[in-house]
């Protein structure tokens, strides 16, 4: 006897025995996953050819169209829609493909919601209808159903919180078995993952916009009120030197000292105004280099003959005649030598200061050492930031708005090098920079 007319009486048996009342399609199909071990589904090809392009977009207003319109095409369904829960943790819809829904209003579903993203799972619509684990929820979710004409409903999940629902439509191959809601738990997770993706894509372009901007209001703010502030300052420290030197007529002791008062908190507010609009130019990418060969040894002898050391702190200068030639702006290096060795000499009671350099490459290090108070561990990365001082107490001992190493250290970059120290409370601080020994491009 054929062997399927042995099967066909023994199939038929069993399915009476069980009371089942299952479709030969149903039987193909679990047959098929639990007895031939198969899938009817591609999950290689299809995890290749769609979710490599979803986490490949970035923008949120392409990201939804694409993955509704994948969804249907894989599972065969008429239709699909979005809907998304917003930082208010209101639920919207966001997109559709194919399918009409009836109205928009979700705020009244959140029970149903709220059971979707406690139980993690997909359910259709047929579910609601026979299951009796959902039973709970059987009104609001056919009603659910009705309004988004959806036969099942597909959680996406971030971080374990409920990000948004696919809704999708019916099916031109069946139904939604257990083999297609498998598929789909693990579509959610991509789906969900490329979602969120774009959101934090979003996001973060918004906030390098903001702070764009912020800078950008920055800069010209320094630049307009370094600009309003040089030139009555300019006239005051001018009338100043006019007035000790004579001009206006014989003055007291007191008077000229009054005076010397007032050029000298001129000059430091000037050297202030200054160093602010030095800032906003170098961020503004707007400061323009005067590159040439410089001679290291005669700049810096020039530069410690206008420093007024204390008593008991020597200065010794280690750079020899055969100490190589740099390239770059004299003004601008001579303003990071005379800032580092005015710091030296600011934080140095008693001791020494010595300033040396090698040759690294093509490059050539000068180091600034003192025997000074030295910088805590915590202080060392933040004193590089704008308006930050080793210490930045109250009670501080000296002046200043902390802009002096932002910028030397900026203008050290402008040349093509770079800026680091090494300290220790205590034992003094080393500053090290480097400076290109070759103009640039030879």
């Amino acid at each position: 006897m054929p062997a399927i007319s042995i099967l066909a009486p023994v199939l038929a048996a069993l399915l009476a025995i069980s009371g089942c009342a299952l479709r030969w399609r149903s039987v193909c199909s679990l047959f098929r996953r639990f007895v031939l071990r198969r899938s009817r589904y591609d999950y290689r090809r299809i995890f290749q050819e769609y979710i490599e392009r979803f986490n490949a977009i970035t923008d949120r207003r392409e990201i939804y169209p694409a993955l509704l319109a994948a969804a249907c095409r894989m599972l065969s369904a008429s239709g699909a829609s979005l809907v998304i829960r917003d930082s208010k943790d209101r639920f919207q819809m966001k997109a559709s493909c194919g399918l009409r829904p009836f109205g928009f209003d979700l705020d009244s579903f959140a029970p149903f919601l709220s059971w979707i993203e406690s139980h993690r799972k997909v359910v259709t619509r047929e579910d609601f209808v026979r299951d009796k684990s959902v039973r709970a929820v059987k009104n609001d979710g056919l009603r659910y159903c009705v309004q988004f004409n959806a036969e099942a409903c597909v959680p996406l999940f971030v971080s374990d919180r409920l990000y948004g629902v696919i809704n999708l439509g019916e099916r031109k191959n069946g139904g939604y078995d257990a083999e297609t809601k498998d598929l789909l738990k693990l579509l959610a997770v991509q789906f969900a993952t490329a979602i969120h993706n774009a959101n934090l894509y979003q996001a973060l372009l918004r906030q390098n916009r903001e702070l764009q901007e912020a800078s950008t209001l920055k800069t010209q703010l320094l630049a307009n009120l370094s600009h309003e502030l040089r030139t009555p300052l300019t006239s005051v420290i001018g009338l100043s030197e006019l007035m000790l030197d004579g001009a206006d007529g014989e003055l007291s002791d007191e008077q000229k000292r009054h005076l010397g008062l007032v050029k000298k908190g001129g000059e430091r507010l000037l050297a202030t105004v200054t160093a602010m609009m030095d800032l906003s130019r170098i961020e503004a990418n707007k400061l323009e280099l005067d590159v040439q060969k410089i001679n290291l040894r005669r700049l810096v002898e020039n530069i410690t003959e206008e420093i007024n050391l204390k008593k008991g702190l020597s200065f010794e200068n280690n750079l020899s005649d055969g100490t190589p030639g740099i390239y770059g702006d004299e003004k601008r290096l001579g303003q990071v030598i005379r800032h580092l060795l005015d710091n030296a000499v600011k934080f140095t009671d008693v001791g020494k200061i010595s300033i040396g350099a090698k040759k690294c490459g093509e490059m050539l290090q000068v180091s600034i050492k003192d025997t000074g108070m030295g910088i805590p561990p915590e202080k060392q990365k933040e004193i590089f930031e704008g308006f930050v001082q080793a210490d930045g107490s109250a009670t501080r001992s000296h002046d200043g708005l902390g802009l002096g190493l932002t910028i030397s250290r900026k203008l050290v970059e402008l040349h093509g090098g770079r800026m680091w120290l090494t300290s220790k409370v205590g034992l003094g601080s080393e500053f090290n920079f480097t400076l290109p020994l070759k103009p640039a491009g030879v």
